[in-house]
């Protein structure tokens, strides 16, 4: 490969990681999207090492048996797993938006966990990262509309909200709710009691997608009579 060709690819890739850095759905702020990037990032990282020292041999020997740094890794990686399942993905949400980067955060650790197990469980990890993913969706569109109209109920301000941005969160929330509804349908009753105190979280969601669509059919209809009312002014 020539140096013309190695520059053109990494101005693509460049142009690539800014387009995605800079999207709406990841954030408000290139800033805080990259540190929110980098945390996930380091996230991975203490994974593969906590991977490592459970399943590496060397001389026969576990890698987490030769040293207790392993232990102290895993250790910070359960809290930091526990943390960005329940806390970070509304506390990003709040901070920066990003209705789509706001869902994914809690999915990460559940995804390296299968990756890990080599298999997909639709367990109780699952279902509370998929329901804490659909409610930060949502509070994260929320919270970008409340700065941009200066209003706690965005809704009802003239224009709205951006459709893609609306549409996106309502998909998510779909795609999220459906696998709730599996689950539901498979699991036992313990994990359904374990499930329960994450379940009012769909309050959230639910409540802000639908105020949202109300609005849009407002909208929809007074701009529908107020064209017909023209018409027949003018006839």
């Amino acid at each position: 490969m020539s140096t013309d060709d190695r520059n053109r690819n990494r101005f693509a890739l460049r142009s690539a990681v800014s387009a995605v850095l800079d999207h709406p759905l990841a954030g408000l702020e290139r800033r805080r999207t990259t540190v929110a990037v980098a945390y996930l990032c380091a996230l991975i990282g203490l994974f593969v090492v906590s991977y490592a020292g459970a399943n590496v041999t060397v001389d026969d020997v576990l890698l987490d048996t030769l040293s207790l740094g392993f232990d102290h890794v895993s250790t910070v990686l359960i809290v930091a797993v526990s943390v960005t399942i329940t806390i970070v993905p509304f506390a990003y949400a709040i901070w920066n938006g990003g209705p789509g980067l706001a869902f994914a955060l809690p999915l990460v650790p559940v995804a390296l966990g299968d990756l890990a197990a080599g298999q997909y469980v639709l367990g109780v990890d699952t279902a509370v990262a998929l329901t804490a993913g659909a409610a930060a969706s949502a509070l994260a569109l929320y919270a970008t509309d409340v700065r941009t109209a200066d209003s706690l109920r965005p809704w009802r301000t003239a224009g709205g909200p951006a459709v893609p941005r609306l549409l996106a969160v309502t998909v998510l929330t779909v795609v999220a709710a459906f696998g709730i509804a599996r689950f539901v349908a498979v699991v036992p009753p313990r994990s359904l009691e374990r499930y329960a105190p994450f379940a009012a979280l769909w309050l959230v969601p639910l409540g802000i997608v639908a105020s949202y669509w109300a609005g849009e059919v407002r909208t929809t209809v007074a701009t529908r009579t107020e064209h017909t009312d023209g018409d027949r002014a003018d006839t």
